[in-house]
């Protein structure tokens, strides 16, 4: 049974402090601005992940307590269009996602080992493991650190 290790979960703590040192210095109209009309601003990214870590802190939770829970799937296109990400403001969302980085953080340090057994049926990929949805939102984070440095590349 796979459990993450000390640093793992501290990459995962520490991924709104290495999004907020690549934002650093940034104005307004960097933030705004997108590369392609089809492509997120970075300021839509700082939004959703704030919006994304709502998600797995209650999947997280709904999976230790429980019992094989549904884990809803989020139409991410949708919510930052009809939730109006262009308009948001960033420092909210990552202050959010920074807050719930931290709980996230501190509940998975304190979980049992058996804890990562756990499970809950995504609507979209099936049964997922507490570890499964671990690395995922792991993953996450660092794919949309990389799209923000890419962003940045192209202002």
């Amino acid at each position: 049974m796979p459990v993450p290790t000390a640093e793992q979960i501290q990459e995962y703590e520490a991924t709104p402090e290495k999004i907020a040192a690549a934002i650093e210095g940034l104005h307004e109209g960097q933030l705004q601005q997108r590369p392609a009309s089809d492509d997120w601003s970075i300021r839509e990214v700082l939004v959703h992940l704030g919006d994304s870590e709502i998600f797995v802190y209650e999947r997280f939770r709904r999976i230790l307590a429980d019992d094989k829970p549904v884990l809803q799937a989020f139409n991410e296109e949708a919510w930052a269009k009809n939730l109006n990400y262009r308009e948001q403001n960033p420092d909210l969302a990552l202050n959010l996602f920074r807050a719930l980085r931290q709980s996230n953080a501190a509940l998975l340090r304190s979980l049992p080992t058996q804890a990562w057994e756990r499970t809950g049926r995504h609507t979209e990929r099936g049964d997922m493991s507490l570890y499964d949805v671990f690395t995922t939102y792991l993953r996450h984070g660092n794919i949309h650190l990389e799209q923000i440095e890419q962003v940045k590349k192209k202002l």
